[in-house]
């Protein structure tokens, strides 16, 4: 009888391990890929998973005239929710308002691990807003070296997207982009970056990117950078300088100097992500 039970328990634990063996997400382009559990998510759960993400990021407030509020961020029905919104000035507190950062509040969620090479992929709805929303990787250094002269902070975006840009030129426009700043180097106050030569790609779409979910993916290699699209190739790049390990960030952001600011209707506004998946090269 014992053996029985044993045997049973064996074919149990075998076929549960072939069922999740199964229905770990491939990998969309060609290669030898493993799946990275540990740093990937569905946003299943009820609430964010703080073992992979911080909602807020330590190390700056969020850009002017906004700020990222916790309060923004949240997972409903298996998506990851980031709002924007405009705020009531009677009700913002004289920090804020100090800070320059009284206007609106979005949100954020940054990696607590930081990862280099492999290929990432978020599927996600945009806001039907003049916010920037935003799939990247960026911030190699620790405090440490961040604040001082003599290093770099690299910065790839997979993604931004104005669901409802504020110059006519930009609307329904993707944009994929790298930066390399110098240090010293605080968030949105960049002093002087290096000149990368192709080092941007826009790609003007017929369709509106608020109203459905797509695609983004990013493959990172010690020789090449490439950005898809719905599983089209949109750029492609060598990679000259992007070889140290970047935090993962899903954001909102209000960008004044460069869209100009949101009209308040189409506020409060949520950025959606369905997944966020990555790969790793099997060794």
């Amino acid at each position: 009888m014992m053996k029985k039970f044993f045997f049973l328990i064996i074919v149990i634990f075998f076929q549960s391990s072939n069922l999740i063996s199964q229905t770990l997400p491939e990998c969309p382009i060609p290669g030898a890929w493993t799946f990275n559990q540990g740093l990937s998510d569905e946003f299943n759960a009820k609430k964010l998973d703080k073992q992979k993400w911080w909602d807020f990021n330590p190390s700056w407030w969020g850009r002017k005239p906004g700020h990222f509020d916790k309060k923004n961020v949240g997972l409903n029905k298996g998506v990851l929710e980031i709002k924007a919104q405009k705020l009531d000035s009677t009700k913002v507190s004289e920090e804020l308002i100090a800070r320059g950062m009284g206007e609106y509040s979005t949100g954020i969620i940054k990696s607590k691990t930081r990862v280099k090479y492999g290929y990432f992929e978020a599927r996600c709805q945009v806001m039907k807003a003049n916010v920037c929303n935003a799939f990247w990787l960026y911030d190699p250094l620790d405090d440490d070296k961040k604040y001082v002269a003599g290093d770099y902070s690299e910065e790839i975006d997979i993604f931004e997207i104005f669901g409802k840009a504020g110059q006519k030129q930009y609307e329904r426009t993707y944009w994929a982009t790298l930066h390399r700043m110098e240090t010293p180097y605080v968030e949105s106050i960049v002093k002087k970056t290096t000149k990368l030569p192709n080092h941007f790609k826009t790609k003007q779409v017929p369709y509106e990117f608020y109203d459905d979910f797509h695609v983004f993916g990013f493959h990172w290699t010690t020789e090449k950078l490439q950005w898809y699209l719905d599983g089209e190739l949109v750029f492609e790049r060598e990679n000259d300088f992007f070889h140290r390990p970047l935090h993962i960030i899903f954001d909102a952001e209000i960008m004044k100097t460069w869209m100009g600011l949101p009209d308040a209707k189409d506020l409060p506004a949520v950025f959606k992500v369905d997944y966020f998946r990555i790969w790793g090269r099997k060794i």
